[in-house]
């Protein structure tokens, strides 16, 4: 069996020029190895005519992530685009955040709400940061949650394992 059924969407964060290519602001090392397996979700989402959630960063230039980060993501920036393998198409959706959860100040939960989804597949980067944070908030929400490990990628395999095992162990999420 897939990992899409009925009342599912999936999520896609922060595949971005920033963290995917080598030349972007934040490049997350080894991305690059996980896109084709992420592409292949994607298309597996949409022939199973599922939605596919987009949430990218989208910084304003003096955003006060920047006191622990680097500048990257700048809204309207080349940086905060998706990265061309697995950019958005018509029927898509694309949502901006600011902050490290896909449902903070975002319009996320409305739209899944609107949409039915009652069964969350999180993808993207960095696993230990916005995929974990928006894993465990959409838990937190009553959703249902899979964290493909072929779909995510963090800086490093301990922190990928450890948010994986968060996810998994600690709150209650789907990791396969």
């Amino acid at each position: 069996m897939g990992l899409f059924g009925e009342n599912s969407a999936l999520l896609v964060a922060d595949m971005i020029f920033d963290f995917v290519d080598p030349a972007g602001k934040l490049y997350v090392p080894g991305i690059e190895n996980m896109v084709p397996a992420l592409a292949g979700i994607i298309a597996e989402a949409r022939q199973a005519v599922v939605p596919v959630i987009y949430v990218n960063d989208a910084h304003e230039p003096d955003d006060d992530e920047f006191k622990q980060w680097p500048e990257h993501a700048v809204a309207g920036s080349p940086g905060a685009e998706v990265v061309g393998e697995l950019a958005p198409r018509e029927g898509d959706y694309v949502l901006e955040k600011k902050r490290y959860s896909a449902f903070y100040g975002t319009e996320l939960d409305d739209l899944l709400k609107r949409l039915g989804v009652k069964h969350l597949v999180v993808t993207g980067t960095v696993t230990n940061i916005c995929v974990m944070v928006s894993a465990i908030e959409a838990l937190m929400r009553g959703y249902r949650v899979t964290v493909p490990r072929k779909g995510v990628h963090a800086l490093n395999d301990a922190d990928n394992e450890a948010a994986l095992d968060f996810i998994g162990r600690v709150f209650g999420g789907e990791v396969v």
